[in-house]
């Protein structure tokens, strides 16, 4: 069944540790979502998200320039980012291993997500029903062609991992 995500309930956000020391954070805006949800098996679902990248944040704008900028997303070129679906395994307890596409700067790479099901609620002010799910995991910058860094004592100014999570909601159509 075809589920509408609620934009206004999602959020995606990224993690990547800084100097070794500390983690920088950001978020980007949901540009489009569908989801199909087969309460009854699961593994029939499928998920897509695409992200705009031109929304992305850290809360600093000479950094979020030089993010978006062609040494590390290039947006002007690539202005989105997108999941797409490919299996979903029931690990039991309502939490689930995602497995699908994650395409940034035009390069496609299978990942596989952690995700976590709530629901069905229903909503107290409309009387529809709603779903929440949350999906993180952890990816290599370097395998989507984001490799810019800075050299420094015992290492480098940037992580390769960087730590993906979506937080979501959805109402039945």
């Amino acid at each position: 069944m075809a589920w509408q995500v609620d934009k206004a309930h999602t959020q995606a956000s990224f993690s990547i540790r800084h100097l070794g020391i500390s983690f920088i954070s950001g978020n980007v805006s949901v540009a489009d979502a569908q989801l199909q949800l087969d309460e009854a098996n699961p593994a029939n679902s499928r998920l897509s998200v695409s992200l705009d990248m031109n929304t992305f944040t850290t809360h600093d704008a000479n950094r979020d320039g030089h993010l978006k900028s062609a040494d590390l997303f290039d947006v002007a070129n690539h202005p989105d980012m997108k999941f797409v679906t490919k299996r979903v395994q029931d690990r039991g307890n309502r939490k689930f291993d995602v497995a699908g596409d994650l395409t940034i700067k035009g390069v496609s790479r299978e990942i596989t997500l952690q995700g976590e099901y709530a629901g069905p609620a229903v909503e107290p002010f409309g009387g529809k029903r709603k779903v929440g799910f949350k999906l993180n995991g952890e990816i290599d910058k370097k395998d989507f062609n984001v490799a810019w860094n800075v050299p420094m004592e015992g290492g480098f100014m940037l992580a390769d991992k960087v730590t993906l999570n979506i937080d979501a909601q959805a109402i039945e159509d």
